[in-house]
């Protein structure tokens, strides 16, 4: 029973990340994702890593790059849910998306058929990751954690 509540709790964190990239603006060099909010559950409980990375490499089957990004962003996604979960102060976790961007930065200066300033597109990104995971995301989920019906949810795996 217990194997299958983490298969399902997993599944329905990729599924909810990858839907919440996919149908709210998230591509391109200015990536307010809502759902990197979502990143932070690493922080809680490293459980989510892998599916965040999942639901990271599902929503950026639709992105421009295809299948480059699901390889480089998905990676930029593992190494910073990686970091998070290591990582003892929630500000300085919520950090590692926006650290882990100029890979994503790197991509994008690669395969871009224009030419990209590899400074300003990473630092673009790095500044949405920013307002997304630290602005926005640290208060939200510091609140969220404070209810004892979603604290369980998160953390009981």
């Amino acid at each position: 029973m217990m194997k299958t509540n983490k298969l399902v709790r997993g599944a329905v964190i990729a599924a909810l990340y990858a839907l919440l990239t996919m149908t709210l603006p998230a591509y391109g060099p200015l990536q307010f994702r809502l759902s990197e909010i979502m990143t932070l559950l690493a922080y809680y409980n490293p459980f989510y890593i892998l599916p965040l990375t999942l639901g990271c490499a599902i929503a950026n089957i639709y992105s421009p790059f295809g299948i480059v990004d699901v390889i480089f962003g998905s990676l930029a996604s593992f190494l910073a849910l990686t970091a998070m979960s290591k990582t003892k102060n929630i500000y300085i976790a919520s950090i590692w998306p926006a650290f882990f961007s100029f890979i994503i930065g790197l991509e994008i200066m690669l395969f871009s058929t224009e030419p990209v300033n590899f400074f300003l597109i990473t630092g673009q990104i790095m500044l949405s990751e920013l307002v997304v995971v630290t602005v926005i995301g640290v208060p939200i989920m510091k609140n969220l954690m404070k209810n004892e019906d979603f604290n369980r949810l998160i953390m009981e795996i």
